[in-house]
């Protein structure tokens, strides 16, 4: 069910793009605000607090899981496991932002180029020079499918709908804006723990998927220093995705997008790494 499961989502999430706009997280982050409201101080601070506030709901999650496991012959379950997995990916489409990008990249309007890279840049700002803002935007969208694919689809793979609401759980937490504090603190050292091998795995499929010598050099390069926290997970994307990429975000010529979109390609190769494997191991017997 789960190779199904996510082979649907993933396909219903390129062909039904209009279910992206109903990808909002309000409410969870209302409840967390309730929640601290009436929990703070002490240990309610640590991150057993921040467990215990993520609890119920990672517990009707696992519960519907599994009551929904058998019924209608599985129909309902596998329902119920596209659905939770298509809703924790993203919240926005990645390739839609590169090719936002990619269109107003050349524009007269400033702005409108900012906006179109803050999308993948988060908190970063472009660069100016145009050839450097597509480099910068290239190691971006690794970093990006990182986030939104490739960690989703890895914890999904492991825990089912209940991995996929974990990870997302954290990750919308980690990147909300709010004040530094220890509840914040907890939160980035759970982020870190989730995403820790995700990313590992994810670099591996962009090795598998580009320049397979080039990347295993970023990745010796990320691990000259022992890689710590989401930092530490982010660069070993970074340095072996950019080393996976090879001369391709070298070769801009005459279109600046060029390496942006190199990017993109390889993040498609290394999901069709990901999938070829996931479909070996439930051939091998291996996922049931």
């Amino acid at each position: 069910m789960t190779l199904i499961s996510a082979l649907l989502g993933i396909a219903i999430d390129r062909l039904l793009t209009q279910l992206h706009e109903y990808r909002r997280y309000d409410h969870f982050l209302q409840y967390i605000d309730w929640a601290r409201a009436r929990l703070h101080g002490g240990v309610w601070d640590s991150i057993g607090g921040l467990l215990l506030v993520l609890l119920p709901i990672w517990l009707v999650v696992g519960l519907l899981q599994v009551w929904f496991h058998d019924w209608l012959f599985g129909l309902v379950g596998l329902l119920f496991y596209v659905a939770v997995f298509v809703y924790c990916l993203g919240p926005r489409d990645l390739s839609a932002d590169v090719g936002t990008w990619c269109e107003v990249s050349d524009s007269s309007d400033h702005e409108l180029r900012q906006r179109a890279a803050g999308r993948l840049l988060r908190e970063q700002v472009a660069a100016q020079e145009p050839n450097a803002c597509a480099r910068q935007l290239s190691e971006a969208v690794l970093l990006e499918a990182g986030d939104r694919l490739f960690a989703v689809l890895f914890w999904f793979v492991l825990l089912g709908p209940l991995g996929a609401v974990m990870y997302r759980s954290a990750s919308v937490l980690y990147y909300r804006p709010s004040d530094a504090g220890e509840f914040e603190q907890n939160i980035g050292w759970l982020y870190a723990v989730l995403l820790w091998l995700p990313a590992r795995v994810s670099a591996l499929g962009f090795a598998l998927g580009g320049h397979f010598d080039s990347a295993l050099e970023g990745w010796r390069q990320a691990h000259q220093e022992p890689p710590a926290g989401v930092a530490g997970s982010e660069r070993v994307l970074r340095l072996t995705g950019r080393g996976a990429l090879g001369e391709d975000v070298e070769e801009l010529g005459a279109d600046p997008t060029s390496p942006v979109k190199a990017a993109m390609r390889l993040v498609w190769r290394a999901l069709t790494v990901w999938l070829v494997v996931l479909s070996l191991l439930v051939l091998a017997g291996w996922l049931g």
